[in-house]
């Protein structure tokens, strides 16, 4: 066995990521890879397995059920374990407001989230799940390393003490870096990567149980996260019960929180597409219908943190929570109700749904002039076939159980990335990868930093915009350019806006994925998302043939409260020839107030107007009139 209490982080990834009919049926199809050891290493595991209680009580272990307290995010709580050798585990967590399970059982494995929500684990979710089920069973231990490899990664001291960190890789999925005490043998650490967050857990208050010695205390903690310090200690810990096989395997109900307004489905409802979002009207708790964006890559669904004030919505807990941006820091509700609806009956309600609170409007207000009561994200989407129709400007919802696709459109497989759904996609003939879609951005293409680094792209763009790009988490500078196709399925388009980003951390800085998908191209189609089936339809649409167009203004308006500013001027811009400057503020746009517009009809005179067309700002700096005149102008 592992030896180190094994779900923690398993807890927190559940918590921070933020489908069933049919159930996929998956095998890893990854072949083993080949077993080593150094031996230097063989040394560190046979020092490991003496200091523990030898190899014949190790190897004499083949199951284990333990019952664990929990405090994390401001809540108390128990986490329940069951592992069997060679590769099941099973968990359930009770935590505040959340309920979660999950389990693997050697083949496929799945998840319920804390809303009830079943999902079936594949593509790179699947490996690590299986991965984890090999460190967690103690493969690493076996005669063969189970697969694996272990190796000397290196020797590190501070104050405290001295280890031997081994680098131990499981045939698929994350391999742990482990910290072994070189006084006492014992492991006192494990350094788990994830994506784009590593995970530290420090082992301690080893006893000795069934002739092993076992920590009963866990500490984990994200880095740069401190705010999601999560504590496990051992309540009780049973060695080689017998376990139902059923325990490690799918199960066969799913959440039944779904009701259509006109009793069967499918629902169409009204939505608007402004800012280069889609927005939905929705009630939260029977309240009167509110403006929320509907966002494929959220992986939980959100209230603005001031709108939940306002409204009485009671909030828990604190924890910090990966956005675009970065991480930001977020609670948690109860809502009693979400429904959407239409004309005509239409509609669905989704009841006792657990969601996240943050600042939302901090981030999105300046961009969109006006504010969100909060985002639908998976936990709304993943319960329908989806389909967004940008051009009739409706959302259609399908029940899942029986849905078939009957449009014209292609049909494309899709994977999960913890709640998001991947695609494959392609630029330049040549650059291939897994891409996030996310309704929740108004790009063409944002590429990650590892991605972009690892292709060489700066080096290969050098004409490019400096270009602020933001989310949930803050603001951060990117690089636009300009690429020569795009490809996804069958369809594919030439001189495709690319963002290649310089995010360090948060959801653009992702080293699994290539990229996210926006809406300037999902806008092209209509576009049907069947998490369920792995499905993701695209059928042309009146938008399919556009140009991707870079504003000719170059001049970014913000709304801070009731005034509007120059947020940024791009170097080289029409905005910048006629001398406006961060900062600005901007009172009116040819001869009319600033505050008549909105901010999707400034967006497109500057995108859409002719090269050369003049536009006069009227402007306040340091208590002076200006009345700057711009011709606007093709940037890239």
């Amino acid at each position: 066995m592992s030896r180190s209490i094994p779900l923690p982080s398993r807890l927190l990834g559940a918590l921070i990521a933020p489908v069933v009919l049919p159930l996929l049926v998956l095998t890893t199809g990854v072949p083993a890879a080949r077993a080593t050891i150094t031996p230097d290493a063989a040394k560190v595991v046979d020092r490991y397995v003496a200091a523990i209680g030898g190899r014949a009580a190790v190897d004499a272990e083949r199951s284990a059920h333990s019952k664990l307290k929990v405090s994390a995010f401001g809540f108390e709580g128990t986490l329940e374990a069951w592992n069997e050798r060679p590769n099941k585990v099973a968990t359930r967590t009770a935590l505040g407001p959340f309920t979660l399970q999950e389990g693997c059982d050697g083949a496929t494995a799945w998840r319920i989230d804390q809303n009830g929500k079943f999902s079936q684990r594949d593509g790179k979710d699947l490996e690590d799940e299986l991965g984890s089920a090999w460190y967690e069973n103690g493969r690493w231990l076996d005669a063969d390393q189970g697969g694996g490899s272990v190796t000397v990664l290196s020797s590190e001291h501070d104050s405290t003490g001295s280890w031997t960190v081994l680098h131990v890789a499981a045939p698929t999925g994350r391999a742990h870096d482990l910290w072994f005490n070189t006084q006492t043998g014992l492991l006192d650490r494990s350094v788990v990567k994830s994506d784009q967050t590593t995970v530290t857990s420090v082992m301690s208050d080893y006893r000795k149980v069934d002739g092993l010695l076992r920590p009963f205390r866990q500490e984990s903690t994200p880095q740069g996260m401190p705010g999601n310090h999560l504590v496990a200690t051992v309540e009780s810990l049973w060695v080689n019960p017998p376990i139902d096989p059923a325990r490690f395997a799918p199960p066969q109900q799913n959440a039944a929180d779904v009701k259509f307004l006109n009793g069967t489905g499918p629902a169409r409802v009204p939505m608007a597409y402004r800012e280069k979002h889609v927005w939905v009207k929705a009630s939260v708790n029977g309240g009167p219908p509110e403006d929320f964006i509907l966002d494929t890559g959220a992986s939980v669904s959100l209230l603005d943190s001031v709108w939940a004030v306002a409204h009485g919505i009671a909030v828990e807990g604190k924890m910090q929570a990966m956005g675009a941006g970065a991480a930001g820091n977020a609670s948690f509700a109860k809502l009693a109700s979400i429904k959407v609806a239409g004309e005509d009956g239409q509609g669905v309600e989704i009841g006792d749904q657990k969601v996240a609170v943050l600042a939302l409007n901090r981030f999105v207000q300046p961009f969109f002039w006006h504010g969100a009561a909060g985002l639908l994200g998976y936990d709304f989407v993943s319960r329908f076939a989806v389909q967004i129709d940008f051009d009739g400007g409706t959302l259609t919802l399908n029940d899942p159980k029986t849905f078939k696709y009957a449009g014209k459109g292609t049909g494309i497989p899709i994977t999960m990335s913890g709640s998001i759904p991947v695609v494959k996609a392609k630029l330049d003939g040549q650059y291939e990868g897994q891409f996030r879609i996310d309704v929740g951005s108004s790009s063409t293409v944002d590429l990650h930093g590892p991605f972009v680094a690892k292709h060489g792209l700066r080096a290969k763009h050098p004409k490019s915009i400096e270009v602020m790009s933001g989310g949930f988490g803050g603001t951060f500078t990117s690089h636009l350019v300009r690429m020569k196709t795009m490809q996804i399925g069958p369809y594919a388009w030439t001189d495709p806006l690319v963002v290649l980003s310089a995010a360090e951390t948060g959801g653009l800085a992702s080293e699994d994925l290539a990229g996210n998908i926006g809406n300037e191209i999902l806008d092209r189609f209509i576009c049907t998302l069947d998490y369920d089936h792995r499905m993701l339809y695209l059928e042309p649409g009146k938008r399919y043939a556009k140009p991707d167009r870079f504003t000719r203004a170059g001049v970014q308006v913000a709304r801070i409260g009731d005034t509007y500013r120059a947020m940024e001027v791009v170097a080289g811009s029409a905005a910048a020839a006629a001398g406006i400057q961060e900062g600005d503020e901007v009172v009116s746009l040819d001869g009319k107030p600033i505050a008549t517009y909105t901010q999707d009809s400034v967006s497109t005179l500057f995108e859409r107007g002719a090269v050369g067309e003049k536009h006069t700002l009227g402007l306040m700096r340091d208590g002076k009139k200006l009345t700057l005149v711009m011709r606007l102008k093709t940037l890239i």
